[in-house]
C-alpha cells in the first residue's frame, strides 16, 4: 500500500500544473472550447459532403450510360462541341475532381471526430478539477503530454492535404474537360508528337499519378492525429486514477 501510494505521489508530483486558487474551477483552454463548438458542423458538413459526392455520381453514371449506348464509330467522330464530346468531358472531367471531393468529406468527419476527442479532453480537465476540488484538496492538472501538442496539428495538415488535393483536382478537370471535348477519332488520336493535345494528356496523367498519394496522406494525418488524440486521453485518465488515490490515501 505505502509503495503505491509514493509511486503515485511521484507521479503526479513530475507531471502536475498547481492551480492557484484564483483560478478555479477550472475552465477548458481555447482550443477545448473551440472544439466543443465545431465538432457537430464538421461531422454535419462532411457528412452533406459524401452525400452529395453520391448525387453527383448517380447524375454522372447517368451520362457515362447514354454516351456507351451509341457505337464506338459514332462515339469516337463526335465532333468538338458536339453532345456526345461534351457528355465524354463532363464523365471524365467529373472523374477527376469528384474523389477528391469524397475524400474532403470523409477527412471533415474525421476532424469532427477529432474535435470530439478535444471535446472530451475538456470535460476530463474540468471534471477533475472540481473533483479534488470537492475533496478539499489542492487542484492539480497533468502537464500536457507531447501527444496534446501533436494531434491538432496532425488534423489540421490532414485538412491542408484534402483541400489542396481537391483544389489539384478541379484544376486536373478543368484540363481533362478540355482534352475529351474533341473527336476522338479525327482529332486525339491523330495527335502529332508535340502536339497541344499529347502535351495536356501528359500533364493529366502526371497529376493523376501524384493526387491519388497527396488523398491518402491527408487521411493518414487525420487518423493519425485522432490516435494520438487517443493516447492523450489515456495517458489523462492514468494520471487522474493516480491523483485520486493520492487524495484519498
Amino acid at each position: 500500500m505505502a509503495t503505491r501510494t509514493i509511486s503515485a505521489r511521484a507521479q503526479t508530483t513530475v507531471q502536475d500544473l498547481v492551480v492557484p486558487s484564483t483560478q478555479l474551477p477550472v475552465r477548458v483552454t481555447g482550443m477545448q472550447s473551440m472544439a466543443s463548438k465545431m465538432w457537430i458542423p464538421f461531422i454535419g458538413m462532411g457528412f452533406m459532403i459524401v452525400l452529395a459526392a453520391l448525387v453527383i455520381g448517380i447524375v454522372t453514371s447517368a451520362s457515362a450510360a447514354d454516351w456507351f449506348s451509341f457505337s464506338k464509330a459514332t462515339r469516337e467522330a463526335a465532333a468538338t462541341g458536339s453532345p456526345l464530346a461534351l457528355e465524354k468531358a463532363f464523365v471524365e472531367s467529373t472523374k477527376a475532381w469528384l474523389p477528391a471531393f469524397k475524400f474532403l468529406g470523409v477527412g471533415m468527419i474525421l476532424g469532427g471526430v477529432t474535435f470530439l476527442l478535444a471535446t472530451i479532453l475538456g470535460a476530463l480537465r474540468t471534471g477533475g478539477g472540481r473533483v479534488q476540488e470537492a475533496l478539499g484538496g489542492s487542484v492539480h492538472l497533468i502537464k500536457p503530454p507531447m501527444t496534446a501538442t501533436l494531434f491538432p496539428m496532425f488534423m489540421m495538415m490532414g485538412m491542408m492535404l484534402l483541400i489542396a488535393a481537391l483544389i489539384v483536382g478541379i484544376v486536373d478537370a478543368s484540363l481533362t474537360y478540355g482534352y475529351w471535348n474533341h473527336s476522338i477519332a479525327n482529332e486525339l488520336n491523330t495527335a502529332l508528337e508535340g502536339s497541344a493535345f499529347l502535351s495536356t494528356l501528359s500533364t493529366i496523367s502526371s497529376i493523376d499519378m501524384w493526387l491519388s498519394p497527396l488523398k491518402f496522406l491527408g487521411m493518414a494525418f487525420l487518423l493519425s492525429g485522432i490516435g494520438l488524440a487517443l493516447a492523450t486521453i489515456v495517458r489523462v485518465l492514468r494520471w487522474q486514477s493516480s491523483r485520486l488515490w493520492e487524495l484519498l490515501s
